[in-house]
């Protein structure tokens, strides 16, 4: 957190003791609120407080040492809006499994910590706990569907900082397909120094949760989810996986982020970058991920995924590893313009007996086997270019991983065209030249120009279709827009992306950078301190 969102609290709360009554009624103002909650509140019921569709909700800032939200109820296209109002609102529980969570089926409702245009996260969330029950910073559970949340940075928990799933209940109701977790968008945090994993987002537990309900055990079977966006993140320092997904049977990307330093706790199979698991049908697309004690991107027992246009670097075993499991149905797997290097395994490996997949235009830096496939996959693989290091690659400075191309690199134009397969966009938001150059960055001279909106590529749902200019993404089951009004833009704009990798900007801290000024800077990797 930058050093000076901490004297801006610390004045904000002088103010308010000085003068209390006029703070809040300036405060109400500027935040347009409809309810106030005042620092030290535990509990907010919307039913209760008579929250209604499409007010707002202030958390005041101040210090909180938890905070339980009760029936937040929004509609469709007319959200419910928790924001911080008057500086930054501090949440730490020291003593208890959660910082901040929702429960009591609270749906359609918008959590942001865009409250003061002074500071990045308008929420800072953090639960250390580790007994009984190992905390989580930000946890959306019983039943929570269609939400939003943005600009908060979750720190130092016990588990992991971010959960978005409903576990099985003794009354069924939280049964697959009797509850579907639907359009959650979770954009713009800063999550880092979890005990667990960054992100923990749907079910593991694919064959069965065993709970127990009247003294006896029963097998619930967890829910799907539909509509499932993960984009501008930055994810570090974690214990366990920075990121897992699982039972995301449509409408999922994970795009635009970075996740660094992963698997720090040394936990055996909780040390991936980023995991698919399974059911799950994902894009994962322009991201930077780096620094990991297995793979860079482990996707196991989904169904079809993308991964595209990502820069996946010094990984202990590969890049990217994709198995479907024994599923039982015909699988697509697509691995397609990434930059991938210093891994201890392979660069990609495939599995699966009814695996259709396809290698294309990927920069790796080792040898023409360090892409492979098992015997039973329908494979194609074109247009990669394997050099012996990094200088061979022709990057700009891969000391400060750095990993456009110089002017004299072989990548360059060394691709083939399948930008009608929906890889027209590089990690920058570059259009792709014909042919184009192989691994996440097309050359600034050989581009056509900026795509519109900033990035395009192919959607998140059952099929192909197009991330929209807007930031939302088409394709079934993906409308995060319906949990809540974001306007966040996949451009350069005030609520837009930009936390590609500049091509210009110098190496430093990406939280402060990037995700300061709009996420408009750098997001240089670091190397693993």
């Amino acid at each position: 957190m930058p050093a000076v969102s901490r004297p801006r609290l610390a004045a904000a709360a002088l103010l308010a003791a000085a003068a209390p009554t006029t703070f809040a009624t300036d405060a109400r103002a500027q935040c347009d609120c409809d309810h106030q909650i005042q620092p030290g509140t535990e509990a907010v019921n919307g039913t209760e407080l008579g929250v209604q569709p499409g007010e707002t909700v202030c958390i005041m800032a101040g210090a909180y040492s938890f905070i339980r939200f009760r029936e937040i109820r929004g509609e469709e296209g007319n959200p419910v809006t928790v924001v911080n109002c008057g500086g930054v609102v501090e949440v730490k529980n020291t003593d208890r499994a959660y910082a901040i969570d929702f429960q009591g089926s609270s749906h359609h409702f918008r959590l942001t910590g865009t409250g003061d245009s002074s500071t990045m996260f308008g929420f800072r969330v953090s639960a250390p706990d580790v007994e009984p029950y190992p905390g989580v910073g930000l946890w959306f559970l019983d039943k929570s569907t269609d939400y939003e949340v943005d600009h908060v940075e979750v720190y130092e928990t016990g588990f992991a900082g971010v959960m978005a799933k409903t576990d099985p209940l003794c009354d069924g109701s939280a049964d697959q397909d009797v509850f579907i977790q639907k359009n959650v968008r979770l954009h713009h945090l800063w999550v880092h120094d979890t005990g667990g994993e960054g992100f923990y987002v749907g079910s593991t537990q694919s064959n069965g949760h065993t709970i127990t309900c009247n003294e006896q055990q029963e097998v619930h079977q967890p829910h799907f989810l539909e509509g499932i966006e993960i984009d501008h993140v930055l994810v570090e320092d974690t214990g366990w996986d920075g990121a897992q997904v699982g039972m995301a049977r449509q409408g999922c990307v994970v795009r635009d982020s970075v996740i660094r330093r992963v698997g720090l706790a040394g936990e055996q199979y909780q040390q991936q970058g980023l995991q698919i698991g399974s059911w799950s049908r994902c894009h994962v697309r322009r991201n930077v991920l780096s620094d990991g004690q297995a793979m860079g991107v482990f996707v196991l027992g989904a169904y079809d995924t993308t991964v595209a246009d990502n820069v996946i670097m010094r990984f202990a075993e590969d890049a990217v590893y994709a198995n479907a499991n024994e599923l039982p149905d015909p699988v697509s797997y697509r691995l397609v313009h990434n930059t991938l290097g210093g891994f201890g395994g392979n660069a990609a490996r495939v599995f699966g007996d009814l695996v259709t997949g396809v290698a294309w235009n990927n920069l790796v830096l080792g040898s023409e086997g360090a892409i492979a496939a098992g015997g039973d996959v329908t494979w194609s693989e074109e247009g990669n270019l394997f050099v012996a290091d990094a200088a061979a690659a022709g990057f700009v400075d891969a000391s400060a991983d750095d990993y456009h191309l110089a002017d004299d690199s072989p990548a360059r134009a060394a691709g083939v065209d399948h930008t009608a397969d929906g890889f027209d966009v590089d990690l920058d938001g570059m259009l792709r030249a014909s042919p184009p150059a192989v691994g996440a960055y097309e050359h600034a001279d050989d581009s056509p120009g900026e795509a519109a909106g900033g990035a395009g590529g192919d959607g998140p749902g059952a099929g192909p279709g197009p991330v929209g200019a807007g930031g939302g993404v088409s394709g079934a089951g993906a409308s995060p827009g319906s949990g809540a009004s974001s306007g966040a833009t996949d451009g350069d704009g005030d609520d837009g992306c930009g936390c590609r990798l500049a091509r210009s900007a110098p190496a430093g801290h990406w939280a402060v950078v990037v995700l300061g000024a709009a996420l408009l800077g750098a997001v240089r990797l670091r190397r693993a301190r």
